[in-house]
């Protein structure tokens, strides 16, 4: 999203507070309504595009083991997302009704974050030091980060149960096609199991990941802290 659509939305969202709950007159009220739907026609802007909010992060290309985690994400923040290319690189953004997105965004770097650094504490064990040849030791931690992140993704669906929900993942999923039309899905590399200690050694890793809900409101975002 341009900064001038975003400019649009942030005025729209503005005017829509002015109602006589709010402290506004009913002519104050009307002639904001008014003015909101005077801006969605010049914008060529829907209710979903006024409600839905959207948050991007750096990403690859959505083909490593890592971008498993992000359905998942979305679903457990009823956001839906997509894989954005440019010349200057790759990202990921979710698309939903706030706070999801950031919630989002938060999430992905934060359980990436982890599986970084479990992936290089894995690289000074005797099991990794062990294998012989490149090859083999790409396997064992391509074998780890799989363990890792499937238990993150069975953690988090577990941890959000309570707030998702599927009438606004519609929404979200409804308000991508809208502004992707033409996105396809990404096939993401299938690799056969090697190494099944690293796999179990993975799965310890995201065992020990520290998943709790942030103090305060109820609506905040997961603290997400690294092996305990």
């Amino acid at each position: 999203m341009s900064a001038a659509s975003q400019k649009v939305r942030d005025r729209i969202r503005m005017l829509r507070e002015k109602t006589p709950e709010r402290g506004c007159t009913e002519a104050e009220a009307l002639a904001a309504a008014e003015k909101v739907a005077q801006l969605m026609r010049d914008h060529g802007l829907s209710e979903a595009d006024i409600v839905m909010s959207e948050e991007t992060s750096p990403s690859d290309h959505g083909r490593s083991i890592k971008a498993k985690l992000w359905p998942v994400i979305g679903h457990c923040t009823n956001t839906a997302h997509v894989v954005i290319r440019g010349r200057s690189g790759a990202e990921v953004q979710f698309i939903g009704r706030a706070p999801g997105p950031e919630v989002a965004v938060y999430l992905r770097e934060v359980c990436e974050g982890a599986i970084t650094r479990a992936v290089r504490e894995f690289k000074t064990t005797t099991f990794y030091r062990r294998r012989r040849g490149l090859k083999s030791k790409r396997a064992a931690v391509a074998d780890f980060t799989d363990g890792m992140v499937n238990l993150l993704r069975w953690r988090l669906v577990d941890v959000f149960a309570s707030t998702i929900n599927e009438a606004a993942q519609a929404d979200a999923a409804t308000a991508l096609a809208e502004r992707y039309p033409d996105m396809g899905l990404i096939k993401q590399r299938k690799a056969p199991l090697r190494h099944s200690a690293a796999r179990s050694a993975g799965w310890r890793a995201g065992a020990r990941v520290t998943l709790a809900h942030g103090v305060g409101e109820a609506d905040a975002p997961l603290q997400i802290g690294g092996a305990s």
